[in-house]
C-alpha cells in the first residue's frame, strides 16, 4: 500500500512538471508574438507639422550626383545585388534593433547581410541617357509640367527636370543632393546666381501623402524659368535682375520612396527587404491600435520613408529628448535610430549646410497656414524669422501662427532644427485645406497662393 502511494505521488509529480512545462511553453511563444524586434532606419548623421490622425487627413543629360558611397553611409563594399522592379526578393541588410516590451504582430523580417544595390544597378532613371526620352518633351509653346493630376511619379519627375533644363538651360541647373533609402535619387534645382552670398533651402514633401506640393514645386520651378526668359517682371522688377544676387534651391521631392508608396503601394519600392518593412509598419500599427484601415488605404496615407521613419521628428532638435512618439517604425511618430539618421535627412541638411543659407522653407498639407517662431530666444534670429514668415504671409495670403518650442510629447522637426540648431530662419508652410493626401481639386487654389514665392523670396534676400 505504502509503495502504490509513493508510485502514485512520483507519477503525480511528474505529470505536474510536464503540464507546467507546456504551459510554460505556450505563455513564451504568446510573449513572442507580442513582444520582438523590429525593423529600423538607416545608419547615418544628423518642421514642424501639425500632428492629424494616423488614417486622415548634373547637371542633366547627364544628371550629376553624389556616388553611392557619398550619397548613404549604408552602401558597402563590394558586389551589388540587383533587385527589379517587378518584386524580386532582396537579401540587402537592414539592421533591425530589439526595443523591449515592444509589441509585434510577427517576427520582423531578417534580412541577410549583402552588399546593397546602387542606383546603377537598379537601372534608375537618374543613372540613364535622358536625351533618350526627348521625344516625350512636350513641343514647345506648350507647358512641361501638367497639372491633371497629383500623381507625380518620381520617373515623371525625372524626365519632366530634365526637360525644363533643356528648354531653360540657362535659368534651370538641376543636380543630386542625396540619395534615398531605395536607391532614388533626391534632386535638387538651382535657380539665380550660384555666387551670391544670399542662397535660399525649399524643400517639398517630406511628408509621403503630401505629395501635392511635389506638383506645386514643379509648377514654381516651370513659371519662374518661363517668365524670366519672357522678360516677365515682379513688382516692376525684372525677374532676371531680382534673381541676379540671390540663388534658390529647391528640393521638389524629398522623400520620393514615401510618395510612390502613397501613390502606388508596395509594388513601387524596388528593394523586396524594405516592402517587407513598411508592411510590418501596418501589422504593428493595427496591433498597436493606431490604425484599423486595410493595407491599400493605410499605404495611401503613409507619411514616413521606406524605412517607417518620420522624416519630420528625425532632425537633430530635441531628438533625444522626445519620446512621445512610438518607438517602432511606423507610418508616423517614429523619430528613428538617431538623429538624422536617414538619407533623406541628411539631404536637406547638405543643401543648407553647404551654402550660405539665409532661410529655409519646408513645404506640408494641410491648413493654409505659415508656422514660425519655435520660441527661440535669441532676438535677432526671432525678428529674422518674424519678416520672412510676413514676407510670406503676403504673397501667399496665409495666416501666420507661433509653433511652440519642442519638448518630450512634440518632437523638434525641421523648421525646429534650423532655428534652434543651425541659426537659420526657418518656417514651415502648410497648404491647401482637406484631409492628405489632397486631391488636385485643391491644386488651382495653392496655387493661385502660392505662384509668386520664389519672386517673393528674391525680392527679400536679393535686393
Amino acid at each position: 500500500m505504502k509503495k502504490r502511494k509513493k508510485r502514485n505521488k512520483i507519477l503525480l509529480t511528474i505529470l505536474l512538471v510536464l503540464a507546467l512545462g507546456v504551459i510554460g511553453l505556450g505563455i513564451g511563444r504568446m510573449a513572442g508574438r507580442l513582444v520582438g524586434a523590429c525593423p529600423a532606419g538607416s545608419e547615418g548623421q544628423g518642421s514642424q507639422e501639425q500632428e492629424g490622425d494616423i488614417g486622415g487627413d548634373a547637371e542633366m543629360s547627364g544628371i550629376t550626383g553624389l556616388s553611392s558611397a557619398e550619397a548613404s553611409s549604408r552602401t558597402e563594399s563590394g558586389t551589388t545585388k540587383e533587385e527589379s522592379l517587378s518584386g524580386t526578393s532582396s537579401s540587402a541588410s537592414e539592421p533591425m534593433p530589439s526595443p523591449k516590451n515592444t509589441p509585434s504582430p510577427t517576427s520582423p523580417p531578417t534580412p541577410t547581410p549583402t552588399p546593397m544595390p546602387t542606383r546603377e544597378s537598379l537601372n534608375d532613371i537618374s543613372v540613364q541617357d535622358m536625351s533618350a526620352y526627348l521625344g516625350e518633351m512636350p513641343p514647345d509653346g506648350t507647358d512641361i509640367v501638367g497639372t491633371d493630376t497629383v500623381d507625380y511619379t518620381y520617373e515623371e519627375v525625372a524626365k519632366d527636370l530634365y526637360f525644363l533644363t533643356v528648354r531653360y538651360p540657362d535659368l534651370v541647373k538641376v543636380r543630386v543632393c542625396g540619395e534615398s533609402v531605395d536607391k532614388r535619387a533626391i534632386y535638387e534645382v538651382v535657380l539665380g546666381n550660384e555666387a551670391s552670398e544670399n542662397h535660399i533651402e525649399i524643400h517639398y514633401a517630406m511628408h509621403s501623402r503630401e505629395y501635392i506640393n511635389t506638383l506645386l514645386a514643379m509648377r514654381q520651378i516651370e513659371e519662374y524659368a518661363k517668365n524670366a526668359a519672357g522678360g516677365g517682371t515682379y513688382n516692376g522688377a525684372s525677374i532676371r535682375d531680382l534673381f541676379s544676387n540671390v540663388c534658390i534651391h529647391l528640393l521638389p521631392m524629398a522623400n520620393p520612396d514615401g510618395e510612390m508608396v502613397a501613390m502606388g503601394g508596395l509594388e513601387t519600392l524596388r528593394l523586396q527587404s524594405l516592402r517587407d518593412i513598411v508592411h510590418w509598419c501596418w501589422e504593428s500599427d493595427t496591433l498597436l491600435g493606431r490604425t484599423a484601415a486595410d493595407l491599400d488605404t493605410y499605404l495611401r496615407t503613409f507619411k514616413a520613408n521606406a524605412h517607417g521613419c518620420d522624416l519630420n521628428k528625425n532632425f537633430d532638435a530635441g531628438w533625444a529628448e522626445y519620446s512621445d512618439g512610438v518607438p517602432v517604425p511606423s507610418t508616423d511618430c517614429y523619430k528613428g535610430t538617431g538623429a538624422a539618421s536617414e538619407p533623406e535627412t541628411q539631404a536637406i541638411l547638405k543643401v543648407a549646410h553647404e551654402n550660405p543659407t539665409r532661410c529655409v522653407i519646408a513645404y506640408h498639407s494641410a491648413g493654409n497656414m505659415i508656422y514660425w517662431n519655435y520660441e527661440v530666444e535669441d532676438e535677432l534670429l526671432l525678428n529674422a524669422d518674424r519678416d520672412l514668415a510676413a514676407g510670406l504671409s503676403e504673397a501667399t495670403g496665409y495666416a501666420t501662427s507661433v509653433s511652440p518650442k519642442y519638448n518630450v510629447h512634440l518632437a523638434g522637426g525641421c523648421s525646429d532644427y534650423f532655428m534652434w540648431t543651425a541659426g537659420i530662419p526657418a518656417v514651415t508652410v502648410e497648404t491647401g485645406q482637406g484631409t492628405c493626401p489632397l486631391t488636385i481639386y485643391e491644386f488651382p487654389a495653392i496655387w493661385e497662393s502660392n505662384k509668386n514665392v520664389l519672386y517673393k523670396l528674391a525680392e527679400m534676400y536679393g535686393g
